[in-house]
């Protein structure tokens, strides 16, 4: 683990004296939490400029909590860096509304990119008809399940909630646990809020949500809960694995211990070889079938600040990464799947359901701790987390009611 730091430390040193001819240097900052991710920026650079040997990229890296601290920072310094990478959605949202970022509109028009992204992702970078970012990776969000305990048991993936709970009976009836469920890394557990808010109250009423404007103690709120709730009574969700992180759950998949797990696409890369064509994938059910699909897709934009100091060669970056056989190549290292319609999706992606996830126009959504307020976040996952196995919902609705009026004091509600 210390030579994986020191390694990140460096790259920006090593990026900078084989390059040190160059007649321009471009400072981008860039979030990066393993070897993988070091490599596929590192080979981006590499690809830039030998196409553009006038320009440099030097790197500024962090990892995931000090890169996000200092977003802040660097936006409202009086020179800033010229590109940084960032989130779609409120996050982009946020610092979009203070003037901070730099529109796009234009580049988006000389580069035709409006014909090229799917037209869900351009509305998670667009604020008053203005676009701020060039997305150039996602990843959705479904169930992972092994295709040979399903033939056995003569299961189908389930569109419906009601297939779904038939799936878990049947399942439970022969000794499989039907959801295994992370414990060490709790932050997967808010794929189930997510989800099961967007498939019972729609978008619009998440989006609210997420921005502190309805409490947690909503009538409505409480309905997801309670249909969580039945999921666990009925002991559909794995109790034995408080200790483990989320690729920990793979194994009880594998074993036919558990049925299925909830998971983004990021698995992919950690899916053992030897069961990966016995590996398969669905969208989770539909729960009110008169609201529309909406999807968890968290989806990776670069920026261009408003006091970037090489704005021009910023916007060729940009141009660079939203080719088509750059963000493929980029995202078969780390692991993702490019938004660009052109792309090759590599082998990260599920073509059986996933252009019909991300083609969509229904509406995107990023993920919970992405689209509400840090605190809100921290605190609400602990929550979420614990009411697996203190299964009350009045309490958990309350404890998440008092987090939502510290996170945000001034929201106007309502009901």
């Amino acid at each position: 683990m210390y030579k994986f730091y020191i390694a990140l430390f460096l790259l920006a040193d090593v990026l900078s004296s084989c390059k040190a001819l160059a007649d321009e240097t471009l400072n981008v900052g860039v979030l990066i939490a393993s070897k993988g991710q070091r490599a596929a920026y590192y080979q981006l650079a590499t690809q830039f400029e030998q196409q553009h040997p006038s320009i440099r990229i030097n790197y500024v890296v962090k990892g995931d909590r000090q890169y996000k601290n200092a977003m802040g920072v660097w936006l409202n310094q009086a020179q800033g860096l010229d590109v940084l990478y960032w989130q779609a959605g409120n996050r982009l949202n946020q610092f979009a509304s203070q003037g901070l970022l730099e529109p796009l509109n234009e580049l988006w028009r000389e580069q035709n990119w409006q014909q090229h992204f799917p037209q869900g992702i351009q509305d998670t970078i667009r604020q008053n008809n203005t676009i701020y970012g060039l997305p150039f990776s996602y990843y959705q969000w479904g169930f992972y399940y092994k295709k040979s305990l399903f033939s056995r048991l003569k299961l189908k993936a389930p569109s419906s909630w009601g297939e779904f709970l038939a799936v878990c009976e049947t399942l439970k009836s022969n000794g499989v646990i039907p959801i295994v469920v992370s414990g060490k890394d709790s932050w997967p557990v808010a794929a189930w809020f997510d989800y099961l808010n967007l498939r019972i109250n729609g978008i619009a009423f998440h989006q609210q949500l997420m921005k502190g404007q309805i409490p947690y103690t909503d009538q409505r709120v409480r309905a997801l809960f309670n249909t969580w709730k039945q999921l666990i009574d009925l002991g559909y969700f794995a109790p034995t694995i408080d200790n483990r992180n989320w690729q920990g759950a793979l194994p009880y998949v594998y074993r036919d211990i558990a049925g299925m797990t909830l998971l983004g696409n990021f698995v992919e890369k950690h899916i053992a070889k030897v069961r990966s064509d016995d590996i398969a994938f669905f969208r989770f059910p539909q729960i009110n079938v008169d609201m529309p699909l909406y999807e968890e897709t968290p989806i990776e934009v670069f920026i261009i600040p408003k006091n970037a100091q090489h704005k021009q060669a910023a916007k060729q970056f940009l141009s660079f990464v939203g080719r088509p056989e750059v963000q493929e190549k980029l995202n078969q290292t780390l692991g993702y799947i490019s938004p660009h319609l052109q792309a090759g999706k590599g082998s990260h992606y599920r073509p059986e359901l996933g252009s019909k996830m991300i083609g969509n126009t229904n509406g995107l959504t990023q993920f919970f701790d992405r689209d509400t307020a840090a605190l809100m976040s921290l605190d609400g996952i602990k929550i979420m987390s614990n009411f697996l196995t203190n299964v009350d919902v009045d309490i958990t609705t309350q404890n998440l009611e008092n987090v939502r009026l510290r996170a945000y004091p001034n929201a106007n509600t309502t009901h």
